[in-house]
């Protein structure tokens, strides 16, 4: 079974600068990112950070040397030297075990990008439906989960939380941190919806 999927880097160098265009002319998504959230704040003053809308791993230098942040603190980027893109694999130990709770707090603080998944979320195959794709998740889970949601959805995560026994947030943070790590996890829910 094939699915469809851009990579992580859309065809651009992940260390490339936030320049307004890529070298094919593509316009580059961290024009429209305002705000990352701090991954690891190093005494040098080097940050790793994630953006809040597209979720995109990012490096980052301060002014202020000595100044720390704490994991998961949002910074405006208009305020901050972005270095660019980074690669999960080039993360530090500590951004890397910050990820899936930083990534959580933006899906907690954000509830429409966790909704939009659980109230869209459909069948992938015939025998397969995309709450699966969530660790935990199985036919008979997601089963229910599609009858509580219903025609009308879920208005908040307390509710669809409640309604499904589950924390909603941290499983979709969980797929979308491995998704992060491997962009070539098929389908990838980062590409069709969160960066769509």
């Amino acid at each position: 079974m094939h699915y469809s999927t851009n990579t992580l880097f859309g065809g651009l160098n992940p260390m490339q600068s936030r320049n307004p265009s890529g070298p094919s002319g593509e316009i580059d998504p961290l024009e429209s990112e305002t705000n990352a959230r701090i991954l690891d704040h190093q005494p040098n003053g080097m940050i790793q950070g994630i953006t809040e809308k597209g979720l995109y791993l990012i490096r980052i230098r301060t002014a202020a040397v000595g100044n720390t942040h704490s994991p998961g603190t949002s910074v405006e980027l208009d305020t901050v030297n972005v270095l660019g893109r980074t690669r999960h694999r080039d993360l530090t130990v500590m951004a890397q075990a910050e990820l899936r709770e930083v990534v959580k707090g933006i899906l907690s603080d954000n509830p429409e990008m966790c909704l939009s998944f659980y109230n869209r979320a459909g069948n992938l195959t015939l025998k397969m439906h995309s709450f699966q794709l969530l660790t935990g998740i199985g036919n008979s889970k997601a089963l229910s989960m599609v009858e509580i949601r219903g025609r009308t959805g879920w208005d908040s995560i307390e509710a669809l939380d409640e309604a499904c026994e589950i924390d909603s947030a941290d499983l979709l943070a969980e797929r979308l941190c491995q998704e992060i790590a491997d962009s070539h996890m098929t389908p990838n829910l980062l590409e069709l919806l969160i960066r769509a």
